[in-house]
């Protein structure tokens, strides 16, 4: 371009070629400008929303954060106009110029799944809107402005509602981002309910007073409420709209206190071992300001309420977390029979009563609806940390390196607090760690289904001093498929609560949502609901029932818009009677009529609100949610339904039904673990084997842990293993999965070091039995906190028998010497094999192999003996024949003739022999004193040099006892 620019500036060119030159630049930046253009143009949505229509793109330039929503529930004490105030936040690394701001609302949610899925449509249909309104000129990344919207609830200009309903809200964001065009860069969705509107002069005139009778009631009910279908739908004259009290929906509210397993797998319980934690999440969350501390203390106030102290439940439920809670609003209380003005305090037109407001409801109101229900895995953890407790450097090892716990305090306020509150009121206990009941049904095992369907109640009632709600079965996940259906029944639990989504009624909707599956006796709840529950608090979850038809992103959505949001889904089933016909006319977002058909489906009247049971509500949610429940409570909308009139109620269900899978999640069983066969089978041996060591152990004076207490810990670990998961996504499934198999690993690896800590001790060597029938001793000892009963098992060649002891006790963390009998009937090494087990057969230790001699003599050996015995017996009894019969024995022939000495000596008395030879030593002294005397007196004698001299002299000692007699006494005397 430079070449040309030079080529054009230079005056030697010719008139045409500069002329070809200018074309060219001409061309050049056309080309240059489009490309600038198309950039932008393509990196910006693809539609813009000047006009208020939504972009298609899902990108998201800037959040909208809603701080107050003002009413948060239309009531007839309401003000005339709905305020919304916020900011809203650049998140984009781009600048947005020309942002504006309206309020939009859709048409009336006409059944429970609208509560989730209107809040999830990608295009949510508008049906009324306001005029945009100009936020600012230019939001730099980063930055925020604020805003405030009002606008009128009935009027033209307005949101123009009617009737009474829960309709859905967005905030929208336009905007221009740096190269891009006119969009939607932000919005935030969420529902406002309308149970009851206030004074309007514009639906005012269209009160018609002939539906009056002469006593001033409306003649179509009979003094009934005016909500009725029928005459002035609930209107009064003053334009103000009441609440429909016809058919109060029945309100029974679960309060959740469960969170996930925390004790480290594999440890031994009884306190027997110290107790570890996988992590210390769980004196975070028992501390001021944690999860289950909030949980608590909001279920704490409500309980003080009840009892005379001020508590949330009769703070606001107008606020999205601040205001004041207006007074209970409605047309005036049915029972009276008299004519308000839907509560405004203007007498209608031929009434013969002024309005007044429906009587203050009942402090205990909000507490008869509540029950706790907690999960007793949570309050073993929580009691066992109370008496101090260590973290696991390494969950998976029960061996690893631990580092002291910092929420023991904690635990034991926390622990005390939950007491105080369930000794006055309401206790379920759920299944155990919301182990699957699908999963269950695989493993087969009863005494794993009876931990967890019969002894949760038993822990509840024991930890916490009261008396439970018992027989009837919530399912963590739910919903329960045709397999966890028959386990409950054959264990004898025939009432569950089920999600409305997973039953499907053969014949019509029970008004009562009660049904009979099959022989499963069941109270239906909207999913969708729980799944409103679960997406408030600081830990927003989508709940695994959730199809994706509801699912919303809840990261970007503020908390005060998810508390609306539940809310709104809390009040709907008082709001949407059977009678109601929600918005009526033409829809403003479809252009088709919108006809009065009744809100009914499989849940009925009844609304059990079962929140998810990990959710993380906080003091201003739970408030919320009270205060709103106080409102529909005052209001005569709903009544309480206390969870054991519940329990009895589903006993008379006789509606059929069937169990199906909730539309668009898929069969309960791949939403639950979805185990492998080997991990079925790992647990069952796992199981059966803890099972046979525990029937093993023996109790003990010194310890105060039972066998059952002592081994049951790792049965609970193997139901730990199969919880069923809170979010239905692939991430919680492999985590759900990896911790599965951590603690499946876990068991099994204590169960073997229990094996190896009841050993024999090896000798070693060589081992010698001292005669044929010697015992073989053994010293075996015992690691384990508990006595336990054995029995040794032996295998020996043919040669050597041993004997059966019986069963043994060895004594806890000791040992025990025990003699085996034996009968050796060789001398020969034998090798020996010696192996322990339990009375109930699992093997102990490692068998020791021993090499055993005897000092038997064997068979040949013996014959031999015998044989040589029995030749003594019959030379004997020959000898002696013969010397009885006089004759000589020939053995005897060649012995020499006794002397007169041997004779004498034969002849004599032992006396007399004695004094001879007593004789004989005195005369050998005498002369061997007299030898050495005349030796001593002799003259020194020269020998003969040539003579043969050995140093020594030999005398003869012998002498004659007798004179008679010459024989020698036969000693000889060697003398120096």
């Amino acid at each position: 371009m430079r070449d040309v620019l030079r080529i054009g500036s230079s005056r030697r060119l010719s008139a045409s070629f500069v002329t070809r030159a200018r074309v060219l630049l001409a061309v050049l930046g056309v080309v240059i400008v489009a490309a600038l253009c198309a950039a932008p143009a393509a990196a910006a949505p693809t539609s813009g929303a000047s006009d208020g229509s939504t972009s298609s793109d899902d990108q998201r330039f800037a959040s909208v954060v809603i701080d107050t929503l003002t009413p948060s529930m239309v009531t007839t004490t309401s003000g005339p106009d709905l305020t919304v105030e916020g900011h809203v936040r650049n998140t984009s690394s781009r600048t947005i110029k020309d942002l504006s701001i309206r309020l939009e609302r859709g048409d009336a949610v006409r059944d429970a799944a609208g509560l989730r899925s209107s809040l999830a449509v990608a295009h949510p249909p508008i049906a009324v809107s306001g005029a945009f309104r100009n936020l600012t000129d230019e939001l730099a990344p980063g930055a925020e402005v604020s805003f405030r919207i009002n606008m009128s609830l009935s009027g033209q200009s307005g949101m123009q509602i009617s009737r009474t309903g829960v309709y859905p809200l967005q905030v929208n964001v336009n905007g221009v981002p740096d190269y891009g065009s006119m969009a939607q860069v932000a919005g935030s969705r969420t529902l406002l309910p309308v149970l009851s509107l206030p004074p309007d002069k514009n639906r005012a005139a269209q009160f018609d007073s002939s539906e009056l009778d002469s006593t001033g009631l409306d003649s179509t009910t009979g003094g009934a409420d005016s909500a009725t279908a029928g005459g002035n739908g609930g209107l009064g004259a003053d334009g103000a709209v009441s609440a429909d009290t016809s058919d109060p929906a029945r309100i029974t509210m679960l309060w959740p206190l469960a969170a996930p397993p925390q004790l480290a797998p594999g440890g031994l319980g009884g306190g027997t071992q110290p107790v570890r934690l996988i992590s210390d999440d769980m004196a975070r969350s028992l501390r001021d300001g944690g999860r289950l501390h909030e949980l608590l203390e909001s279920a704490r106030n409500v309980i003080g309420t009840a009892a005379g102290d001020s508590a949330a439940g009769s703070g606001s439920a107008d606020d999205s977390g601040s205001s004041a809670n207006p007074p209970a609003s409605g047309s005036g209380s049915g029972a009276s029979g008299s004519t308000t003005s839907s509560g405004s305090g203007t007498p209608a037109p031929g009434a013969s009563a002024t309005s007044t407001s429906p009587a203050a409801p009942s402090a205990s109101d909000l507490q008869r609806s509540m029950c706790l229900a907690i999960d007793p895995d949570l309050l073993v953890t929580v009691r066992a940390m109370s008496l101090g407790y260590v973290v696991s450097s390494n969950p998976a090892d029960p061996t690893s390196r631990t580092t002291p716990g910092t929420g023991s305090d904690a635990a034991t306020q926390w622990l005390s607090d939950l007491r105080g509150v369930a000794a006055r009121t309401c206790v379920v206990a759920l299944p155990f760690s919301q182990a699957d009941l699908p999963s269950l049904a695989r493993i087969d095992r009863s005494g794993l289904t009876t931990a967890t369907l019969d002894a949760p109640a038993d822990v509840v009632d024991a930890i916490l001093g009261v008396r439970s709600v018992r027989g009837l079965t919530i399912p963590a996940l739910g919903a329960v498929d045709q397999a966890g259906s028959e386990l409950l029944r054959d264990a004898g639990h025939p009432k569950a609560l089920a999600s409305a989504s997973s039953v499907d009624p053969t014949g019509n909707p029970n008004a009562a949502g009660l049904y009979n599956v099959g022989g499963l006796l069941t109270q239906t709840y909207d999913s969708s609901v729980s799944a409103a529950m679960g997406a408030v608090g600081t830990a927003p979850l989508v709940t695994a029932l959730t199809p994706p038809s509801q699912q919303t992103d809840l990261a970007v959505e503020s908390p005060v818009s998810r508390r609306q949001a539940a809310v709104a889904a809390l009040a709907f089933r008082s709001i949407a009677t059977p009678g109601s016909s929600g918005e009526s006319g033409t829809s403003t977002s479809t252009g088709t009529a919108v006809t009065s058909n009744a809100v009914t489906n499989t849940a009925g009247r009844a609304e059990v609100v079962m929140p998810p049971t990990y959710w993380s509500a906080t003091s201003d949610d739970a408030n919320a949610l009270f205060s709103t429940a106080t409102v529909l409570f005052g209001s005569r909308a709903a009544t309480p339904a206390p969870l054991d009139d519940l329990v009895n109620r589903i006993g008379g269900a006789t509606a059929p039904a069937r169990l199906v899978d909730p539309p668009g999640v898929g069969p309960i069983s791949q939403i639950g673990p979805a185990l492998t066969n080997r991990t079925v089978d790992s647990i069952r041996s796992a199981a059966d084997e803890s099972w046979r060591l525990q029937g093993a152990l023996v109790d003990s004076a010194d310890v105060d842990a039972s066998p059952e207490r002592y081994v049951s810990q790792l049965r609970e670990d193997l139901l730990r293993s199969i919880r069923s998961p809170d979010e239905n996504n692939t991430a919680t499934r492999t985590r759900l999965a990896r911790e599965r198999q951590q603690r499946i690993d876990a068991v099994h690896s204590t169960l073997n070091r229990m094996h190896g800590s009841v050993t024999i001790l090896d000798p070693g060597g060589r081992y010698t039995l001292a005669s044929e029938r010697s015992p073989l001793l053994l010293v075996v000892r015992n690691d384990l906190a508990l006595p336990i009963r054995v029995r040794i098992t032996t295998t020996a060649p043919k040669d050597l028998e041993i004997g059966d002891v019986g069963v043994v006790e060895i004594p806890a963390r000791g040992t025990r010497q025990i003699q085996l009998p034996t009968h050796a009937r060789s001398s020969e090494a034998m090798t020996v094999t010696i192996g322990m087990s339990t009375v109930t057969g699992v093997t102990l230790g490692t068998p020791i192999k021993l090499s055993v001699y005897s000092n038997a003599y064997g068979k040949p050996l013996f014959i031999v003996t015998i044989c040589a015995a029995v030749a003594l017996i019959l030379l004997t009894a020959r000898r002696l024949w013969r010397r009885f019969r006089g004759r000589p024995d020939p053995a005897d022939e060649d012995r020499p003739e006794p002397d007169e000495l041997e004779r004498m000596l034969a002849a004599s008395t032992y006396q007399q022999r004695r004094r001879t030879l007593q004789q004989e030593e005195a005369l050998a002294q005498t002369e061997q004193f007299g030898a050495i005397a005349r030796d001593d007196s002799a003259p020194p004698t020269t020998r003969d040099n040539g003579a043969a001299m050995d140093g020594s002299t030999t005398i003869d000692s012998g002498t004659a006892v007798d004179s008679g007699t010459a024989k020698d006494s036969g000693t000889d005397r060697t003398g120096a």
